[in-house]
């Protein structure tokens, strides 16, 4: 049976200022208030220019006022320190000293922080060691402390068995965490098992509805996995029409095994779908040229 469990990659909350916190714009009297040293407003500052909200973006600017405002401790910018030497922007990509930063926010109890801290400590990165049960405990205190991304994370370890032992139970627990708030990778995931009748009674429709929401929010794998409820018929009535159609819809979210699978469609057709040769062995050639075959 070919469902797409989401496997996890490091994608970090990029989205971390307008995702979490209200945008504000620049203007000159925020400019005013951060050269006075409000620390809260050398963060504000900070923030426009590193989303370019009312001016320029420019990394340059956003670095220099997060780190004013970091150093009177305000625990968003010391985040914001470590996620640009993260990811190399305006500084060189530093792993050490984007760990010192995050832990530093971590340890005062910001969220975000323990939760990327804790990812890079779960396979280690160039500088950095693996240290799984730290890592664990890291993403533990994220996610029991509410948030997303940390309770879809320890999801999937408990799901797969990764530096936790394998417990079902906690990971629909964790999902349906996540899926509360929104989560589209949780709904992903616990649609997969719902399908699969893994650690739940097998029940269609309720993975239909998790793909579904998943998919309402660009979701690549759900939406296919959508399709492949379709293709075999369960939850849904069989149609191979249907089934292409968000499978196409799947690929063009970024899902390149879609590719395969409308070619396979069209090469037998039926439930509703003309056979296409023609058209098969385009999905096909476009399937092998991609990063999917390799």
């Amino acid at each position: 049976m070919k469902i797409k469990n989401l496997i996890l990659s490091l994608v970090f909350a990029s989205s971390f200022s307008s995702a979490i916190y209200a945008e504000v714009e620049y203007s000159q009297s925020l400019v005013v208030q951060a050269q006075k040293g409000d620390a809260q407003a050398q963060y504000d500052l900070a923030e426009a220019y590193y989303q370019g909200y009312n001016t320029e973006q420019n990394y340059e600017n956003a670095f220099n006022w997060y780190k004013k405002s970091a150093e009177k401790g305000n625990l968003d910018a010391i985040y914001a320190l470590g996620y640009m030497y993260d990811l190399g922007e305006f500084v060189d990509k530093n792993n050490m000293e984007a760990m010192k930063w995050y832990l530093k926010a971590a340890e005062k109890g910001h969220l975000l922080s323990q939760y990327n801290y804790g990812f890079k400590l779960e396979d280690g990165e160039d500088g950095i060691a693996a240290n799984p049960k730290k890592s664990i405990e890291w993403i533990s205190k994220a996610a029991n402390a509410g948030l997303a991304e940390a309770q879809y994370h320890l999801g999937y370890n408990y799901e797969s068995g990764v530096n936790v032992t394998q417990d079902l139970n906690k990971a629909i627990k964790y999902y349906q965490l996540a899926i509360a708030q929104g989560n589209a990778d949780a709904q992903n995931n616990l649609g997969v098992l719902y399908q699969a009748g893994t650690g739940v009674n097998q029940n269609f429709g309720e993975a239909l509805r998790l793909y579904t929401l998943a998919a309402d929010q660009g979701h690549d794998l759900a939406t296919s996995n959508i399709g492949i409820l379709y293709e075999n018929g369960e939850g849904v009535k069989q149609n191979y029409q249907m089934a292409a159609k968000y499978y196409e819809m799947a690929y063009e979210l970024g899902d390149l095994n879609s590719l395969q699978y409308l070619a396979n469609l069209y090469e037998t057709g039926g439930f509703g779908l003309k056979k296409d040769i023609r058209k098969a062995k385009e999905y096909q050639k476009a399937f092998e040229s991609s990063d999917a075959a390799s």
